[in-house]
C-alpha cells in the first residue's frame, strides 16, 4: 500500500504554512504539528490539496529535488 499525503494551506493568528500532512484533514479542521518547533500551536486548515503518493512528492531545500 503506498502511503498518501496532502498539502494544505495553515493559518495561525497571523502566521501562514504550506505543507504535506495525512489525507484525512479536512478544510476548517484544526490541526497541530507534532513534528514542528511548536507542537502545541493549532493551526486552522484553510486550503486541502489532492492526495499523492509521497514517492510523487519533490521535495526542495535541503532535501534535493
Amino acid at each position: 500500500m503506498t502511503t498518501m499525503l496532502v498539502q494544505v494551506d495553515l493559518r495561525s493568528a497571523n502566521r501562514y504554512l504550506t505543507c504535506w500532512v495525512e489525507p484525512r484533514t479536512a478544510v476548517g479542521d484544526q490541526i497541530t504539528l507534532r513534528n514542528s518547533d511548536e507542537p502545541n500551536r493549532r493551526w486552522d486548515v484553510l486550503r486541502v490539496g489532492v492526495p499523492q503518493p509521497v514517492s510523487a512528492i519533490k521535495r526542495g531545500w535541503n532535501n534535493n529535488i
